[in-house]
């Protein structure tokens, strides 16, 4: 019944159901299950080998921050640890709010909780994000290469945080390698024939976000993702942080923090 309703959105020389649910599962999400990675380290490539079989060209591997942290042994005992001074330390700007118990924090070009140092799932440490996440990204994304032979693959780094004025958490990029993570649509024109001035395309956040949804935020146990066929995605070799990230003084929220800037 779907198919046949649909039928009439078909391409021109598009004419079976076959083709029509091509176009539909187009863009893939998978869950890779694995094994329970422990603190303070443990191995991510060797849980990299046991659990992935099929990586293709132009895929992109998104993985969870914490494991990346807990491969690098970026952990630090919780009951010997002050978490206050942790996050103050991993935070790149605190907004002191009286009415919540902790901070509001920004780090890695993010709102994100804690500054990343989290707790949960972590059997007695505190694991903050990776120190460098795009040299993380980068070292998962040459290994895989290699193993699996392609030329053209990508590598995405998250962690979960909030937006104002919406409960729950989503995914979000913090590191990336092998992809260009926006796409500039100035100069082109909209429905109506309007020169578009200032639209550009955050594909690196929304890879991240839609990737969480299926890795779930508690004991899925699923902290790794393969998105396949992402439409309009580049690849590259070189590093494009700056293409997403903004300074605070570029940054056109800057309003609603700036008087926190030291």
């Amino acid at each position: 019944m779907v198919l046949r309703k649909l039928r009439k959105f078909l391409k021109p020389g598009v004419t079976t159901d076959a083709g029509l649910f091509a176009i539909l599962v187009a863009m893939q999400y998978i869950p890779i299950k694995t094994r329970i990675m422990q603190p303070p380290q443990d191995d991510l490539f060797a849980v990299l080998d046991e659990c992935l079989t099929d990586v293709q060209e132009k895929d992109v591997l998104v993985v969870s921050s914490k494991i990346v942290s807990i491969h690098e042994g970026n952990c630090l005992p919780a009951e010997k640890t002050d978490k206050a001074h942790l996050i103050e330390q991993e935070a790149d700007l605190l907004v002191p709010r009286d009415y919540w118990s902790s901070p509001l924090t920004v780090t890695r070009n993010a709102f994100i909780g804690t500054a990343g140092v989290d707790e949960s799932n972590a059997n007695g440490y505190l694991v903050p994000l990776p120190k460098d996440s795009f040299a993380s990204a980068k070292a998962i994304y040459e290994y895989i290469k290699t193993r699996f032979g392609i030329e053209q693959f990508g590598v995405v780094v998250t962690d979960s945080h909030s937006t104002p004025l919406r409960r729950g958490a989503m995914g979000v990029a913090i590191g990336w390698w092998g992809i260009e993570p926006t796409i500039d649509h100035v100069g082109e024109e909209d429905l109506f024939g309007r020169e578009l001035k200032v639209e550009v395309s955050n594909l690196v956040d929304g890879i991240a976000a839609g990737a969480t949804v299926v890795m779930g935020e508690t004991v899925e146990c699923q902290p790794v993702v393969i998105a396949r066929d992402i439409p309009n995605l580049s690849f590259t070799e070189t590093d494009t942080k700056d293409q997403l990230f903004v300074s605070f003084e570029e940054d056109t929220f800057r309003v609603l923090y700036e008087r926190f800037l030291n």
